[in-house]
């Protein structure tokens, strides 16, 4: 074989693997494309509190969540609050996120990453409704000193990357709801009614008592008795809709009373194989107790603006419970007590 001829084949073999190496990892000229260690959305830093509204879909799921004068809502449901602390982490995470690692460029590897059409679409967008981003995230995977490494794919590159900083997101729209319900310190509460049930303590003591126990009757271990105490103080929920109907046939109502004279009324409903609550608040200066100095313990300053944030936050929304909690609100006086034996 002649040295020109040797040549030549080198120069095809050459070319043959730069085509195989362009193939798996190389860079389309006609698109502007990031390296290692550069922003992963190069430009959003600087303009990320320009978002107003970011819209998460996946699948049938779709979540839109809307910045207001007053935070962030969720438009699927009835614009009610957002988890604050989640679109703020997702939209950190957007704005310092790095590229980490170039990766496949065959979009039908895609499906490995959970991209492509199993990837979780996320778009931002401004006030005016002009689009600031648009990417699709995949697969999360732990990284060195426990940072969060993500696959993400655009349109502005010819592959996938691995990327640092992205928080959790979803395309569930109960991911996003504010869950806390009631934030009441429970060293305030004097007592619970469940029905027929009066659970009851004095102020300075710890366990409760359940009242009107009759002859030969002994109620439950006392760690039993606070649960409802417990559960209503810390209330929070699984979902959340509009009450758009006057409701009738209540399962139950619960109510617990603090020292200090709030009284929050929780009224149960059972729809849909669950039970929803509705939530008011009153306060009542009357039911205040008598503490050491006039003082009780973690009690606010003002009960009466207390019991209207109550009210102005749970106006109007019906609450979906946890099936657990549900099931010690929905308990009946025979279940607080122990079992006769002969």
């Amino acid at each position: 074989m002649s040295e020109r001829t040797t040549n030549i084949l080198g120069y095809l073999t050459l070319f043959a693997i730069l085509a195989a190496i362009w193939v798996m990892f190389g860079e389309d000229p006609t698109r502007e494309q990031g390296a290692r260690g550069e922003r992963t959305f190069s430009g959003l830093e600087e303009r990320i509190n320009e978002v107003h509204t970011v819209k998460l879909e996946q699948g049938p799921n779709t979540v839109t969540l809307v910045r207001t004068s007053e935070g962030w809502v969720l438009q699927e449901r009835s614009n009610y609050s957002a988890a604050t602390d989640k679109v703020i982490a997702l939209l950190r995470g957007v704005a310092l996120s790095d590229r980490r690692e170039p990766k496949t460029a065959n979009q039908d590897r895609y499906a490995r990453l959970e991209l492509g059409a199993e990837g979780l679409s996320i778009t931002l967008t401004d006030d005016t409704g002009g689009e600031l981003l648009s990417f699709d995230m995949g697969k999360r995977t732990g990284g060195a000193e426990e940072r969060s490494l993500t696959y993400i794919s655009q349109e502005r590159d010819t592959r996938a990357w691995l990327v640092t900083e992205l928080a959790e997101a979803s395309a569930d729209p109960t991911w996003w709801l504010e869950g806390d319900i009631l934030n009441i310190d429970e060293k305030r509460v004097s007592d619970v009614k469940l029905g027929r049930v009066w659970l009851a303590r004095k102020l300075g003591e710890s366990n409760y008592k359940m009242q009107g126990l009759g002859e030969g009757e002994e109620a439950l271990a006392y760690w039993q008795l606070r649960e409802p105490a417990r559960i209503i103080s810390a209330l929070s929920l699984d979902d959340v809709r509009r009450v758009n109907n006057p409701l009738s046939d209540p399962l139950q109502k619960a109510t617990l009373t603090t020292h200090d004279g709030l009284t929050v009324t929780l009224t149960l409903f059972e729809l849909e194989d669950s039970v929803w609550a509705q939530v008011t608040a009153i306060f009542d200066e009357g039911l205040r107790s008598t503490g050491v100095s006039g003082v009780l313990e973690a009690a606010p300053e003002d009960g009466e603006a207390e019991a209207a944030t109550i009210r102005q936050k749970t106006n109007g929304w019906l609450y979906k419970l946890n099936s657990s909690d549900a099931d010690v609100l929905k308990r009946t006086r025979a279940d607080f007590l122990k079992a006769k034996t002969k």
